[in-house]
């Protein structure tokens, strides 16, 4: 079995995390718990054709982008997509 990644956050990364409420960052705990193991899972996809810098939907309203190095998964941006109010209901 591989050793798990160790996780960092970015200090943007770390606001956006401590700024979540406690259900969206269970949702972001859980996820990551998933990425230290693998952190290319199939659902994830490379920025810009770069391998180690990816992107990954953890929720229907929580999307990270790490990037993937030296035994570490680096958390840069954390996005919360809120669909309370919206311009056009669909």
């Amino acid at each position: 079995m591989a050793v798990p990644y160790s996780v960092e956050f970015t200090e943007r990364a770390a606001r956006a995390r401590d700024s979540l409420p406690a259900e969206r960052r269970e949702l972001l705990e859980r996820g990551l718990a998933i990425l230290v193991t693998d952190p290319r899972h199939k659902l994830s996809h490379p920025l810009m054709g770069d391998e180690t810098a990816r992107e990954i939907a953890l929720s229907r309203n929580l999307v990270i982008e790490y990037v993937v190095s030296d035994g570490k998964l680096v958390v840069l941006v954390v996005t919360v997509i809120d669909l309370t109010d919206v311009l056009i209901e669909e």
